[in-house]
């Protein structure tokens, strides 16, 4: 069997594993990470930028054993293994063979990278080839928004440009196949008093190129590219992202977590006042569903750091976001209807009742409890949802808290004034003897037209009836309600 034979069939197998991995299936979910993860260059400029090492040895392994034989065989990886190398090789027999860029960007990109890492924001870091590749699955899925599809479309670009120019990406752009290349080199490299690589100075080069390219866009994209916000407009990140900045930064965009994600609320879409570095990350998106509480997946396949793993119990006590109750919009406490949806589906009991200006039971959010998950959103039945949930500028664990014990409701006697039989509210005439005939001091004075209207209020009202009793007309009555019990137990 040919040599090239054999390649074709190791890197087709490749191929397939890529897919299925990124796609999930009926294997364990971690597989997703497999492929992202076995990039040196991912590990290499995140632990740069975080100015530690991230990764287990499980993990290490794979980039590192690569990174070695890179010294031995070059760019073996690239001709074997690479599933976006792979694809980008299909249209090279039928390439016309046209030179669209003729000079080699990879190594600028590369030493761009390496450079905006030391100082904290590993720009560039998106065109990882396998991060590229693992983009695919989320594509497919309808992940993104048609507005944040440019991260996606980075594979099929330069495999529809492999038409005109073969293997352009590959021989002109990848910045993860400079590096395999480079450490071959760096093997190579002549001895003293030899005669001079040629090499050595385009090297130089490029090295100057990326440092004066990585440096200062690393550092403006610091200063203003990086949003530090809570609250209303601040995007709901992954539960394992540490704050805003730096997920933002150390995000590859390989989108291993919105692939593995079982509810689909992670996504690819755009928020109002995003910053240039939180363009195409992902988060959760929650008007139709939410971060359920037995599911850790997404912080478990993180190649670059930017979500660091969690175990479930850590996960059920991690505060991503906050809900906050849209009062003009809610039903209990803009319009009196009974509802309490939002509070049925919150999984961590988060959601409180207070007495709304109806004397209906109406929402609200325990700071000090709620996760931002979602799920009360998602069970909002009004159309613009009048609970929203924001993101938090970092994200912190909460301290575990029992059950709320809580009464159950209990039924009451009101006073209730018809105003279309009262002598006051009804015909102006100045009476107010329901007023009098109070012990508890539960009947208000209105001013209406310069006469004393009489009005119930609930908060004292013990329903004693002597109002009832004394009413000329009739115009009060009594009846029973029900209110909740006291929420704080």
């Amino acid at each position: 069997m040919k040599r090239s034979s054999v390649r074709w069939a190791v890197r087709l197998l490749c191929l397939v594993a890529a897919v299925v991995f990124a796609l999930g299936g009926p294997i364990p979910y971690w597989l997703a990470r497999g492929f992202p993860s076995s990039s040196p260059l991912v590990p290499l400029a995140s632990s740069l930028a975080q100015q530690r090492w991230y990764l287990g040895l499980f993990w290490a392994g794979p980039p590192v054993c690569f990174l070695l034989l890179a010294f031995w065989k070059g760019r073996l990886f690239c001709r074997w293994i690479c599933p976006a190398g792979t694809l980008y090789s299909i249209p090279t027999r039928w390439s016309l063979r046209k030179r669209l860029l003729r000079v080699p960007l990879s190594g600028a990109l590369f030493w761009a990278i390496i450079a905006a890492s030391a100082v904290g924001t590993p720009l560039f870091l998106f065109l990882d080839p396998l991060s590229t590749f693992n983009r695919l699955p989320a594509l497919a899925g309808g992940a993104y928004s048609a507005a944040w599809l440019v991260p996606g479309l980075i594979l099929p670009l330069f495999l529809v440009l492999g038409f005109i120019q073969p293997l352009v990406w590959c021989t002109h752009l990848c910045p993860l196949g400079y590096l395999f290349g480079a450490c071959r080199r760096l093997r190579e490299r002549k001895p003293k008093g030899r005669e001079r690589d040629p090499g050595l100075g385009r090297t130089r080069r490029e090295i100057l190129v990326g440092i004066f390219l990585g440096v200062p866009l690393a550092l403006l994209t610091r200063r203003f590219g990086l949003a530090r916000r809570s609250g209303p407009g601040a995007p709901v990140l992954p539960p394992g992202a540490t704050d805003q900045a730096t997920f933002s930064s150390l995000c590859s965009r390989c989108y291993a977590c919105v692939d593995v994600c079982p509810t689909g609320v992670l996504q690819i879409r755009p928020f109002p006042g995003a910053e240039l570095g939180q363009l195409f990350q992902p988060r959760l998106v929650t008007r139709d569903r939410h971060c359920a509480s037995d599911c850790n997946a997404c912080s478990h396949v993180c190649p670059a750091g930017a979500i660091l793993p969690l175990a479930l119990e850590q996960k059920r006590l991690r505060q991503i976001g906050m809900a906050r109750v849209r009062v003009s919009s809610c039903l209990a406490w803009a319009g009196g209807q009974e509802c309490l949806l939002c509070r049925a589906a919150c999984p961590y009991d988060a959601i409180d009742t207070r007495l709304g200006p109806y004397g209906v039971a109406s929402p609200l959010v325990d700071a000090e409890v709620c996760r931002g998950c979602g799920a009360c959103e998602n069970a909002c039945p009004v159309a613009g949802k009048a609970i929203v949930v924001y993101g938090v500028e970092k994200q912190r664990q909460l301290e575990p808290r029992p059950p709320r014990k809580e009464e159950p409701p209990q039924t009451v006697l009101r006073a209730d004034v018809d105003r279309a039989v009262c002598l006051a509210w009804a015909h102006g005439e100045q009476c107010m003897m329901c007023q009098a005939a109070c012990e508890y001091d539960a009947v208000r004075a209105v001013k209406r037209n310069g006469v004393d209207c009489p009005e119930m209020d609930r908060k004292k009202c013990v329903g004693c009836r002597a109002c009832e009793g004394v009413c000329p007309v009739g115009a009060i009555s009594i009846r029973a309600v029900e209110e909740a019990g006291d929420p704080s137990g």
